[in-house]
């Protein structure tokens, strides 16, 4: 989950997924529309007879400000929160597991503010089972061939790893960059992202006026 506001219960039932499945919550900055749904959450996730670990990545401060809450609140909970805090001046790998990993994105705003960068990891190849069964491949090969090695048969012919798999579906990137002014730094960084969420400060109807700020900002970061 990215940013947790009064409103994250009821959106996350209207979804249809289920809370279990609930094991990262990502906190963009430190304002309430952000954050000032996750002690609820968190008593609703102990309610619900959680046991799974819950992390919580943030800006620093956030811990401070909910940890006597959690302590009043939620002090018989099922599950253990984990607080992990970052820095919010340079993009920082927050975390990895072998499907996706999440980098911050340094924004700019009136209180320290990240967005996050996710990147699915690639995946093995697909095997086409009729050429498995063709070359009669045993079932011990199949990881191998899955990550790219070619098939030696028997009697010593070498099968390329081409003709057993089709390539796996590109990987894809989603960046969620909210509240935040214009920022050159982060262009670089989120450049060919498949999705982007970003902060809209002005209507479409304004767009002259958002081009002429644009325009006048880069230029006086040129001098």
């Amino acid at each position: 989950m990215i940013d947790c506001g009064e409103g994250a219960q009821m959106q996350l039932r209207k979804s249809r997924l289920k809370f279990s499945r609930l094991n990262h919550v990502f906190i963009s900055h430190l304002h309430g529309d952000h954050c000032f749904g996750l002690l609820g959450l968190i008593s609703t996730l102990g309610l619900l007879g959680r046991t799974a670990d819950l992390h919580i990545h943030s800006p620093h401060g956030l811990e401070e400000l909910f940890g006597p809450m959690l302590a009043f609140f939620c002090k018989n909970l099922t599950y253990k929160v984990f607080f992990h805090e970052f820095d919010t001046k340079e993009p920082l790998l927050i975390y990895d597991d072998r499907s996706v990993s999440v980098t911050t994105i340094p924004l700019r705003h009136r209180v320290p503010c990240c967005g996050f960068l996710f990147e699915e990891k690639p995946r093995p190849n697909h095997i086409i089972r009729e050429m498995i069964d063709f070359y009669q491949v045993p079932v011990y090969e199949l990881n191998r061939i899955k990550n790219g090695a070619d098939f030696v048969n028997p009697e010593g012919e070498v099968i390329p790893n081409e003709r057993l798999t089709r390539p796996s579906e590109p990987v894809r990137k989603y960046a969620y960059c909210s509240d935040t002014s214009f920022y050159q730094k982060i262009v670089e960084q989120i450049k060919g992202v498949d999705l982007l969420f970003h902060e809209a400060t002005f209507a479409q109807t304004e767009k002259r006026e958002l081009k002429r700020r644009i325009t006048a900002r880069l230029l006086k970061q040129e001098k």
